[in-house]
C-alpha cells in the first residue's frame, strides 16, 4: 500500500473473465453503480470483450490477454505501472473447470486451471492492491465446490478452495485500511461454465447441474455481500447449507454426498 496515487489518477473497475457469464455480468453490474470513470475488461476474446464494453455507459477498455500465462500476467501489470489508476474495484472472475478424474482430465488442463484459478488470481490482486484505496472492493470468485473436495471435479474444486482461504486471509491482512474482499461462493451459474467443461474425457462424470442460478441473481447478491463487508457470498440458500455441511461434516460424507448427486 506504499505507492503514491496520483490525485487526479482515474478510478477503475477491472474484472477479468469479462467476456462472457459471471464477468460479463459484474462489468453491467459495476456500470449501473456509476462509481468508476473507465472500466478495464480482462480476457483473451477482443471482439468479445470490445461488444460487452459497446453495452457500458461507462468508457471501457478491452485488455485482451491469456491470464494463465506469465506474459499475459505481465501485461496487466505493465498497464497498471504505466496508468496509475485508483482500483475502486477488482473482480477476479476468470476461471474455468474440467469434469473427470486424474486418468481423464489432461495434464495441460490440470495446469491451466491452476495457472488461470489460483495464480492469476493472487498475480492480479497483488498488482491492483498498492492501486486500492480507503473504500476499493475485491470481488474473488470462488464456488461452492470450495467447500469440499470433490471427485470428478477434484482440480477445480481444490483451486476454489484456494481462492477462498487466499481472500479469507487477505481479507484479514486488510484490516484497517478500508478495503473490503469477499470470495463469492455460488453453485451453478446458467453461464458457459458447463459447455467447457465437458470438453474432456470424462463428460459425463457430472450428469446435470441441478438448480443453476442466473448471473445476474448471483452478482447481485455478491456486491450486496460485499458492502456490507462480510467474508463469503454465498448468493444462495443451496449454497449456504453446503457451506455448512463442509464445516460440520466429515469429507468422506459430503463426498459420498456428491457422489450421488453428480449421477442424477
Amino acid at each position: 500500500m506504499t505507492h503514491a496515487k496520483p490525485a487526479g489518477a482515474k478510478r477503475v473497475a477491472i474484472v477479468t473473465g469479462a467476456s462472457s457469464g459471471i464477468g460479463r455480468e459484474f462489468a453491467r453490474q459495476i456500470d449501473l453503480l456509476q462509481q468508476v470513470d473507465e472500466m478495464w475488461l480482462i480476457a483473451r476474446d477482443e471482439a468479445a470483450l470490445r461488444q460487452v464494453g459497446e453495452a457500458l455507459t461507462t468508457a471501457s477498455r478491452a485488455i485482451a490477454t491469456d491470464l494463465s500465462t506469465e506474459q499475459g500476467l505481465d501485461a496487466v501489470r505493465a498497464i497498471l505501472a504505466d496508468e496509475q489508476p485508483r482500483v475502486r474495484y477488482l473482480v477476479n472472475a476468470a476461471g474455468f473447470g474440467k469434469f473427470g478424474d486424474w486418468r481423464t482430465i489432461s495434464n495441460a488442463d490440470s495446469d491451466a486451471m491452476v495457472n488461470l484459478n489460483c495464480r492469476a488470481v493472487v498475480a492480479i490482486t497483488r498488482a491492483a492492491l498498492p492501486r486500492m484505496e480507503r473504500g476499493s472492493r475485491i470481488i474473488q470468485v470462488a464456488s461452492a465446490a470450495a467447500f469440499a473436495p470433490l471427485p470428478h471435479l477434484n482440480v477445480y474444486a481444490a483451486t476454489k478452495a484456494f481462492v477462498l482461504r487466499y481472500t479469507r486471509a487477505l481479507r484479514w491482512e486488510l484490516r484497517g485500511t478500508g478495503i473490503t474482499a469477499t470470495a463469492l461462493c455460488p453453485t451453478w451459474v446458467d453461464t458457459g461454465f458447463e459447455k467447457v467443461a465437458r470438453q474432456s474425457g470424462g463428460s459425463n462424470d457430472v450428469n446435470h447441474l441441478l438448480g443453476a442460478q442466473q448471473a445476474r441473481t448471483v452478482v447481485s447478491r455478491a456486491l450486496c455481500t460485499n458492502r456490507a463487508h462480510l467474508a463469503v457470498a454465498c448468493a444462495s440458500p443451496q449454497s449456504a447449507l453446503l457451506r455448512l455441511a463442509g464445516k460440520v461434516l466429515p469429507s468422506c460424507v459430503t463426498m459420498a454426498g456428491w457422489e450421488v448427486l453428480r449421477r442424477v
